[in-house]
């Protein structure tokens, strides 16, 4: 926890430059409510680098199993960007662009 009691300190192992991270996006759950079916695709990337700890391997599972998300397992740690940033880019040039 900073001194604010409102985040997290940046975790040893990322880059100097990191900054606290908000703890309530670690507490609260996303809710997507409304008619989805305006959305293209559905996409999930999962951080496959650390299967054994990752508290998404549940949510890739499950996801993996319904026909209407398309995974993605890329083979990065928790730190996408640092550990395998050529994958992540190549993930992400092959979802659509966001609807208008």
């Amino acid at each position: 926890m900073d001194e604010t009691g409102y985040a997290s300190r940046p975790l040893p192992f990322f880059d100097p430059r990191a900054t606290s991270h908000p703890i309530a996006s670690l507490l609260q759950p996303l809710r997507l409510t409304g008619d989805l079916g305006h959305l293209r695709r559905r996409d999930y990337g999962y951080a496959a680098g650390r299967a054994d700890q990752s508290p998404f391997t549940a949510t890739y599972e499950r996801l993996s199993a319904d026909p209407g998300w398309t995974t993605h397992a890329l083979p990065g740690g928790h730190n996408l960007m640092r550990d395998t940033p050529d994958e992540l880019a190549k993930f992400c040039s092959t979802l659509p662009p966001p609807a208008e």
